[in-house]
């Protein structure tokens, strides 16, 4: 009738309803990170990528721009100093004209 054996004598083990299985089942939890995470590493990596080219980027903008600010400033504090240079020499010489010729002491002979 079966064409089976009642009695296998092969040394391979019969699997029993009450053993357990060779490996465990996964919780949900851990079925989820193991398809999720190894996912998102590309992501993560181009993610971070952009983010640190837009940073540098800003970086290097600001720093132009803060550059460019210094050179107005540095050129207007220069002007200011060739302007208020000339205001002294135009002062100095006409103190040196109007003044009076200095008063020369003549030492005396002693000291009492």
């Amino acid at each position: 009738m079966c064409s089976r054996p009642l009695l296998s004598l092969s040394r391979t083990p019969a699997l029993r309803r009450y053993s357990t299985p060779s490996r465990p089942q996964k919780s949900p939890y851990a079925q989820w990170y193991s398809e999720t995470v190894p996912a998102m590493i590309p992501i993560f990596l181009l993610g971070s990528a952009v983010y640190l080219g837009l940073q540098l980027t800003q970086i290097k903008l600001s720093h132009e721009k803060y550059m460019e600010d210094a050179s107005k400033r540095i050129q207007d504090l220069e002007a200011e100093v060739e302007l208020l240079q000339s205001k002294r020499v135009m002062l100095t010489k006409d103190v040196a004209s109007a003044a009076p010729a200095p008063v020369q002491f003549k030492p005396s002979r002693g000291w009492w």
